[in-house]
């Protein structure tokens, strides 16, 4: 029985097997001898960390050997499930110069191939030689989902799974309804029904992340639901755009939705408890403003009283009637005067 090693993976190549099976098993030319065994691990990089571990190895992925420079399959092979998950072994492989192909129907709906590495050096490359005195040539494969933008997120169809990259503008535990807001240079989104890998127990502002997810909607602005989050970097805080009551209270005509913006010098003109949690009305002159005090949030109420004037940060959320409502993250958000 083989031996395998946990940190073999094969670097796939974004050729498919289309081409190629008549000569299939054929030695194309090659000698015979000496060969060497190819060994390759297949990975769904499913945290976009780019960084394989055992479990994220896939099964029953077709892989194909062809010469370089030639489209004739030489061997294939499926890789495997149980002990030896994601690895494959080609055997018999004449000394000389190849290269990996991966059929892109066995991966299953909406994975693709993301980069093709040579074990260990990490060259990303589908080409490899077969060479004296290496008994062993390994190659890794790293499969994910597609990885866009965020405005590139916002405009696709509902339903699309894809990686999204980025750093955390409210964290989710900010808000009792497993939300958390992220930005990049394109935009920023609402993720919804959130989960957070490697065993954290929050998320904070500046943090740098990956999130896969479902392209989704909520009160008619999209979003990206079923969020898996996983944190790679800690950067600074970001910074809030600063913005009028009435600006905030359209997001920009629906331009700033999920932003993380600043207001000031917003006198407080009526308060309301919509339970859980506490709501009041507030204006800095350019247009009336709805801000929501989460439950998740101790916040003081009693203090939030009419003629008081604010200063604070949040993030601006859709209410699903053409308006948006502001949202502190924490007691740090809010000075009042």
């Amino acid at each position: 029985m083989r031996k395998i090693d946990s940190v073999v993976w094969a670097l796939i190549g974004a050729g498919a097997l289309a081409a190629a099976c008549v000569n299939e098993g054929s030695d194309l030319g090659f000698n015979t001898s000496p060969t060497r065994v190819v060994q390759v691990g297949v990975y769904l990089d499913r945290d976009g960390s780019r960084t394989p571990v055992p479990a994220e190895g896939v099964a029953n992925a077709r892989l194909a050997i062809l010469p370089r420079g030639s489209s004739d399959t030489f061997k294939t092979a499926t890789t495997a499930g149980g002990a030896a998950l994601g690895v494959a072994f080609f055997d018999d492989i004449p000394l000389g110069q190849w290269r990996l192909a991966v059929d892109a129907r066995t991966l299953g709906d909406s994975i693709q191939v993301q980069a093709i590495e040579l074990v260990p050096d990490g060259t990303e490359t589908d080409e490899f030689a077969v060479t004296f005195p290496s008994d062993t040539t390994t190659v890794r494969v790293r499969l994910g989902y597609p990885e866009v933008t965020i405005r590139q997120a916002r405009a696709l169809p509902v339903g699309r799974r894809v990686f999204i990259r980025g750093v955390i503008l409210a964290g989710v535990q900010s808000f009792r309804d497993t939300t958390s807001h992220i930005a990049d240079s394109s935009g920023a989104l609402r993720l919804t029904r959130v989960t957070l890998l490697g065993g954290l127990t929050g998320n904070n502002p500046g943090d740098s992340v990956s999130v896969l997810g479902f392209t989704s909607s909520r009160a008619g602005q999209p979003t990206l639901d079923n969020s898996s989050v996983a944190r790679f970097a800690t950067t600074t805080a970001p910074v809030p755009l600063p913005v009028g009551t009435g600006t905030a209270a359209n997001a920009a005509n629906g331009v700033l939705d999920a932003q993380l913006v600043r207001i000031t010098g917003a006198i407080i003109s009526d308060t309301l408890t919509v339970a859980p949690d506490f709501q009041f009305r507030a204006s800095d002159g350019t247009g009336t403003l709805t801000v929501i005090l989460d439950a998740s949030i101790n916040f003081p109420r009693t203090a939030f009283a009419p003629g008081r004037s604010m200063n604070a940060v949040g993030v601006l959320v859709p209410n699903g009637v053409g308006g948006w409502v502001f949202k502190p993250r924490g007691l740090g958000d809010v000075v009042l005067n």
